[in-house]
């Protein structure tokens, strides 16, 4: 499996408030980061994950991809505002995030990982 679930506390290892664009956030380390906000009794949500796991693995190693259960870490979604599941944010090296809400196909899952390497 390539998604790390994530509480709300090794979230905010892994990312951090972008000073310099407020409301935003940023990679702590050197890759970028997919951040998957989910229940788990959302069939859509069910629906991403082999999606999520196969992009994962194509791009493991260039960029992390974690999970937030918000049941769980309510929180987080609260931080993140996060209000429809699945969502989905692309955070880039640059501080630049996107926010997708709804299942997304394969291809439009990798045009975004690619759009946010870009940034």
């Amino acid at each position: 499996m390539n998604l790390k679930e994530l509480t709300d506390k090794e979230l905010l290892g892994i990312v951090e408030a972008c000073p310099e664009r407020p409301g935003s956030w940023k990679p702590q380390g050197e890759h970028p980061v997919v951040l998957d906000f989910y229940v788990p009794w959302c069939k859509p949500c069910q629906a991403m994950v082999p999606l999520l796991e196969e992009v994962a693995g194509e791009y493991a190693g260039r960029v992390d991809f974690c999970q937030v259960n918000i049941d769980r870490e309510r929180r987080t979604a609260v931080r993140f505002r996060v209000r429809h599941v699945p969502a989905l944010i692309f955070i880039s090296g640059g501080g630049v995030c996107r926010l997708e809400t709804g299942a997304m196909t394969k291809a439009a899952l990798r045009e975004a990982v690619e759009m946010m390497i870009r940034n």
